[in-house]
């Protein structure tokens, strides 16, 4: 199922892995969930609990199992709550630095029997076989909101609470967060667990070869980009990365067409500028 417009008419979803570069204000904003994966189960209609982790372990190849992601963040707490204040782009955290944390917190969890895996500055994959289920909400959800019902609904054995408090209170004490210049990074967030559905229907278009073959791992109907590629309805354009000019190309191509446009920072809705070609969309 796709999500359509108050107007009523059929929306195309373009999905980048990328940071917008600026905050144009006559945008219509929309909301998003400041993470190229989850944008993308998103727009394929699995918004509330993606199986990200198990995504990014099929892409690396890696041996099956249960796999969490784990995200660095900055939380508050108080003697009776706790908040998550900045995660991903809110953290400003270059990849030199996020693998130092990273392997401080691998070795951190040895002792646990727990592996981790690098993918990027802001998503680790965590093995954990033989642990409890896990049910944990993403972490950009999350974000200036209460964490006590979250935090109790992990897991009835408490395995999680324990976990997340115990990196808590290691990473706060950290040498590392003497020597940031942002938010300190004094937690993690884990969640992303479940298993991959079944492949969609739904057409992906993927921009570049690099997310060609994340596509496959997604629907049964995958197309490569071309600037002359009749896109079907409903597609959802995948791209890793855009250069200024391309993304002026892309812009000028759904000029006329609907489209939620998913960067990592922020999202936002434009609509077909002539009232014709609105009243095409429509009806189409």
């Amino acid at each position: 199922m796709r999500r359509h417009t108050a107007i009523g008419y059929l929306t195309m979803d373009i999905v980048i892995n990328a940071n917008h570069p600026t905050i144009e204000q006559h945008l219509t904003s929309i909301s998003h969930y400041g993470n190229f994966y989850h944008n993308l189960f998103a727009s394929l209609a699995v918004p509330d609990y993606p199986p990200v982790a198990d995504l990014l372990r099929t892409q690396h190849h890696l041996a099956s199992g249960m796999w969490l992601i784990v995200s660095p963040v900055y939380w508050q707490a108080t003697h009776n709550d706790a908040m998550i204040i900045a995660c991903g782009n809110d953290l400003t955290l270059p990849e030199k630095e996020s693998r130092l944390w990273f392997e401080a917190l691998r070795e951190f969890l040895a002792q646990e029997n727990i592996q981790l895996y690098y993918h990027d500055a802001f998503t680790w994959l965590l093995q954990c076989d033989g642990q409890p289920t896990i049910k944990a909400k993403p972490v950009s959800t999350l974000k200036h909101q209460s964490l006590m019902v979250e935090l109790q609904q992990l897991d009835r054995t408490l395995f999680w609470q324990r976990l997340i408090t115990e990196i808590q209170m290691f990473f706060s004490s950290h040498a590392l967060n003497k020597v940031r210049l942002d938010h300190p990074i004094n937690g993690v967030w884990i969640w992303g667990g479940g298993e991959l559905p079944s492949h969609s229907a739904a057409p992906l278009v993927s921009f570049d070869r690099k997310t060609m073959a994340l596509a496959s791992l997604l629907s049964t109907q995958v197309l490569l980009y071309h600037p002359t590629l009749r896109i079907p309805r409903q597609a959802v354009l995948l791209v890793d990365e855009v250069s200024d000019q391309e993304l002026i190309q892309l812009q000028e191509r759904f000029k006329q067409t609907s489209v939620r446009w998913y960067w990592n920072n922020m999202a936002y809705l434009t609509k077909p500028t002539h009232w014709v070609s609105r009243l095409l969309e429509k009806f189409k």
